[in-house]
């Protein structure tokens, strides 16, 4: 049978843990090494709903890109946040292991969904590249799509392979778009970099209202799909991988990917 260490080592071959940010928080957040393992979950967020379906699976195991906390924790407290998914946790007899942006600068990481949704070829990384190994890509992705089209059609296109899901757009709507950058989650602060390179438009999520002025300013379309769907699309390749894992190693681990998330925000549109 598997042991937590061994999912860590998995994930690490793939998205290696190195490749995280200075600030991030990325690895085992709670739990034991040493502890077997025979049921994984894959999830956006350590939250109440996943931990309660993780628990309701028989899960030992529950891996998310976001991490519970980023921050040492001063004080347990076990009736807030995130003392109550700690004590969960515990309680229930779930490791929890973040893979955040280990995995989006992972060449066959987060981005890499987009880029394969979208099509892009001609790809490069969108920040110059600070580690040499090949399965370093960065944090964003420089691409050209298939064909020219229209900032619509590409917010129609993006929308459609979200799960229609809502998108937020800067942008002249006519506007042919060729070359694209894309960040999964919050790509507001990779904006100047957007601009240099000479992108049409740039697609990421909770981009800003300053953001959109200095887009707008530069000529450069934001089309904002919001950071739980820009992520959600990793779900189903990273239990597939860890399935892959397990049957080369004769694991035999069951792999589920979470159901009960949802995006916290919605957008009401209401006609007076």
């Amino acid at each position: 049978m598997a042991q937590i260490k061994h999912i860590m080592q998995w994930i690490d071959s793939w998205a290696p843990f190195r490749f995280a940010e200075p600030w991030d928080n990325c690895g085992l957040q709670i739990g034991d090494p040493e502890a077997h393992v025979s049921k994984v979950m894959v999830a956006l967020d350590p939250g109440s709903s996943v931990l309660d379906e993780a628990r309701d699976l028989g899960c030992q195991c529950l891996v998310t890109h976001h991490p519970l906390f980023f921050k040492p924790i001063n004080a347990l407290l076990t009736n807030t946040w995130p003392g109550t998914i700690i004590v969960k946790a515990l309680a229930c007899g779930i490791n929890i292991i973040a893979a955040h942006t280990n995995l989006d600068a992972a060449r066959d990481g987060t981005n890499a969904q987009l880029k394969r949704l979208l099509g892009l070829h001609s790809v490069e990384p969108l920040d110059t590249a600070r580690i040499d190994d090949e399965r370093y890509a960065g944090i964003g992705l420089l691409g050209d799509l298939p064909r020219s089209m229209s900032l619509q059609s590409l917010v129609a296109l993006l929308s459609h392979g979200l799960g229609d899901a809502a998108v937020r757009v800067a942008g002249d709507p006519d506007r042919l778009i060729t070359r694209l950058a894309v960040c999964t989650g919050s790509g507001g602060s990779l904006i100047g970099k957007v601009l240099t390179a000479g992108a049409d438009a740039f697609v990421s999520g909770d981009m800003k209202y300053h953001d959109g002025k200095l887009a707008e300013e530069n000529g450069l379309a934001i089309i904002d799909i919001g950071h739980f769907a820009s992520e959600r699309l990793m779900l189903e390749p990273l239990a597939s991988f860890l399935i892959a894992r397990s049957d080369a190693e004769q694991s035999g681990i069951e792999v589920y990917i979470a159901k009960s998330e949802r995006d916290p925000f919605r957008v009401i549109s209401e006609k007076c």
